[in-house]
């Protein structure tokens, strides 16, 4: 009798182990439908860490911080009283996305114009190229003097750096339109304000993210350029802080927030991009 009722809980054992098995694989369907390049940036991150401390090590004692000196610092920096590191981080987010923002807000209808009246986008080319090679640092001595030290100053610095990136992508997407659909929307008689809608902008879409990318990169370096050559406010105010102190672990904290505030605002313009791009285009995207 024993036997018996023993063989028959066997086969009831293994059947709920399977079922836990299926249940456990279906909960863990998720990992699978990852693209292999997000595995391929995680499995970089302990790479540059070992490069990042072999560099550290190589060096003269006191050159280059490791990253457990520095992100040791980066929070004693957070946990500082004199709450340094927050307002000087307030500061330049505050700088960079006014500039970022009215870059676009300018920037976009700007390329909109020159790339629908194609004479006017001509004509202009030359002095706009010509705009876009000045560096913006030569520029800040005037803005001083026109705004002085304060932050529309630095707005300022950051949007003119910005700009030109968005208007001249933007002016490049409308210029790349498909001319058979210019020819449809001719067909239908499309109104300006629609053709715009349904023909320019859907084709401009990818140009027009791709030059915020720029600009995101171009501002955040005029953000840094801002805070050293204008109030001394920011994290720019802090790196040099540091680095005139020879504080290296600190100085390193505070290169690396501009490397994550660059690849967050990056990495949202990415995500925006691939949710507002149609299915098939989003499968041709390599970012």
């Amino acid at each position: 009798m024993t036997r018996k009722s023993e063989t028959d809980q066997r086969p009831a054992w293994r059947a709920r182990l399977r079922h836990e098995a299926r249940v456990a694989s279906a909960d863990l369907a998720w990992v699978g439908r990852i693209p292999l390049y997000v595995w391929l940036r995680l499995a970089l991150i302990p790479a540059l860490l070992w490069l990042w401390s072999l560099l550290a090590g190589l060096a003269p004692a006191g050159f280059v911080a490791g990253p457990y000196l520095t992100v040791r610092a980066f929070f004693l920096l957070l946990m500082d009283d004199r709450r340094n590191f927050p307002i000087a981080l307030w500061s330049t987010l505050s700088v960079y996305y006014g500039g970022l923002g009215l870059a676009a807000l300018i920037g976009i209808p700007l390329g909109y114009l020159l790339g629908s009246f194609r004479t006017l986008g001509r004509t202009s080319a030359p002095y706009l190229h010509g705009l876009a090679a000045t560096p913006v640092v030569a520029l800040v001595p005037l803005i001083i003097l026109l705004l002085g030290l304060d932050w529309q100053a630095k707005i300022l610095i950051v949007f003119l750096a910005a700009l030109m990136p968005v208007m001249i992508n933007t002016q490049a997407g409308l210029q790349g339109t498909d001319p058979e659909l210019l020819e449809m929307a001719q067909a239908y008689a499309l109104s300006p304000l629609a053709r715009l809608r349904h023909v320019y902008a859907p084709s401009a879409f990818p140009s027009v993210m791709a030059g915020l990318r720029l600009a995101a990169i171009a501002g955040l370096v005029a953000s840094a350029i801002a805070d050293l050559y204008t109030a001394m406010t920011g994290l720019g105010a802090l790196l040099q802080g540091f680095g005139n102190s020879y504080r290296m672990d600190s100085y390193f904290a505070v290169v690396l927030t501009y490397s994550v505030i660059g690849a967050l605002t990056t990495g949202l313009l990415t995500w925006i991009e691939r949710r507002l791009s149609p299915p098939a285009t989003r499968q041709r995207l390599t970012y």
